[in-house]
């Protein structure tokens, strides 16, 4: 019996899909193995995904992973020499041409990048074995593992020796960019697509992968030939988020006005802050353009803890946000109107991107496939479906974890995938992007990234 165990380490946010292929061929289940968390409030939450943050002890291993890393770093003092990585992904494939050699950790203690990947992927693959339950028959592990799409040159062989500094063995390690599994998952969910297998038709068609996250939008070209191959054709990074990140600006909105009601709880109860952003997520992949009002649940801890619905009304009445935010209840009560705007503004961003500096090249596509975060939104699914009204759109509704979902198939199929990037003249990558030319007409993008926004709360 084969076990394909898929693993998304993304920038915000980890997932993971495993699928067990029984002896027939065509019976398989599939399944994600969940994460849970418990705050000291006894507050417990079960997710298919969790933060892309590790914590190590001050001799270099491994404590915990999520939330949990979140969770036991709040305990620690400020003297503790524990490693708490943020965004290491980022910082791994993301922020220059090449890998760097050391991580920084919150406290800017250093460790070896590859210690740090090594020890992540060996702490996910023990907590999947650990939780999945495999019938105690004979197993076949293989492992199937992302890489984001825009990642920098050396990323796959960096991956591969991590996995096998994990444990894993080389013949049983696949590693795959996240757009191509996104492709791989689309071409196979017949809700979207209609497509189910492979055919003549599929191949050789070109697509538009978006993947839409908290800060930025990953803009991608693939196609599938007739080998039985995925080949990247475009790919770069593009801030569509302006100077921040909707997110980001929504608590700023909050915790600017009610700092000291609001932002001294999330420090004592981090899983309170946790259930907030899931609902703050949700509450904004829901805002139409007709909404008018966002309402927000504020917990029982929080209301009994602090008495803060009255206290946090004040701290709103003394400043400008007065007549955009109110706390009525267990309520927070906002306009929406801000929030519509980013939405848009990001829409126009990745339409203006598409059509100024792809189109010149790949005007033959139709289909745009919208992937992420925020990829749910009704106003950026409006504006995209709107602008390219005679493409075909393809939106899987599990957005964030479609990648993961096509690693998986990746792993099961043998499908390989490849770079062949195209040259376009008038690409202007943002964020100092250099177009380096190299052999032929194929280029390869260096990209210098901006520092990235961090949330202000945690």
């Amino acid at each position: 019996m084969d076990v394909i165990i898929a693993i998304k380490l993304g920038i915000s946010h980890t997932s993971n899909v495993c699928m067990i292929n029984y002896y027939q061929p065509k019976d398989c289940e599939e399944f994600n193995v969940v994460f849970d968390t418990k705050s000291n409030t006894q507050l417990q939450t079960t997710s298919v995904t969790t933060p892309t943050v590790t914590l190590f002890d001050d001799k270099g291993a491994i404590q915990s992973y999520g939330f949990e890393a979140e969770i036991q770093s709040k305990k620690l003092d400020n003297e503790s020499n524990h490693l708490l990585f943020r965004e290491f992904i980022w910082d791994l494939f993301c922020s220059d041409e090449k890998l760097p050699e050391n991580l920084n950790a919150v406290n800017g203690r250093q460790m070896k990048s590859i210690d740090v990947m090594a020890a992540v992927l060996g702490y996910m693959i023990s907590h999947i074995k650990t939780e999945a339950v495999f019938q105690g028959l004979p197993l076949t592990l293989k492992y199937v593992l992302t890489i984001p799409t825009c990642a920098c040159k050396g990323s796959r062989t960096f991956m591969t020796e991590a996995a096998l500094k994990a444990g894993c063995s080389r013949e049983n390690i696949k590693i795959v960019e996240e757009a191509a599994a996104i492709l791989l998952f689309c071409l196979h969910d017949k809700q979207h697509t209609g497509v189910t297998t492979l055919d003549d038709d599929t191949c050789n068609r070109k697509y538009f992968v978006v993947e839409c996250e908290e800060d930025n939008a990953a803009i991608s070209v693939l196609t599938y030939t007739n080998e039985n191959m995925i080949e990247i054709l475009y790919t770069d990074n593009a801030e569509i988020w302006k100077d921040g990140h909707i997110l980001n600006d929504f608590i700023e909105i909050i915790s600017l006005n009610t700092r000291k009601a609001l932002l001294d709880f999330f420090e004592k109860y981090p899983m309170e802050y946790y259930n907030f952003l899931q609902e703050v997520k949700t509450k904004l992949r829901l805002t139409s353009s007709d909404c008018s009002k966002l309402y927000l649940n504020i917990s029982s801890v929080m209301l009994e803890e602090k008495r803060c619905s009255e206290s946090m009304q004040e701290a709103v009445l003394g400043t400008e946000r007065k007549d955009e935010l109110k706390f009525i209840g267990d309520k927070c009560v906002i306009k929406s109107e801000r929030f519509q705007i980013l939405f848009t503004e990001a829409g126009r961003r990745i339409v203006d991107y598409i059509e100024k500096e792809l189109f010149d090249v790949f005007a033959d596509i139709n289909h745009i496939i919208l992937v992420g975060e925020f990829a749910q939104s009704p106003i950026l699914q409006d504006i995209i479906k709107t602008s390219f009204s005679a493409k075909n759109i393809i939106i899987p509704c599990e957005g964030n974890i479609t990648a993961v979902r096509g690693a998986v198939l990746l792993g099961q199929r043998s499908i390989s995938v490849g770079k062949k990037i195209v040259h376009t003249m008038n690409h202007t990558p943002l964020n100092n992007a250099q177009v380096v030319l190299t052999e032929g007409e194929r280029i390869e993008i260096n990209k210098k990234k901006s520092p990235r926004k961090r949330c202000v709360i945690i």
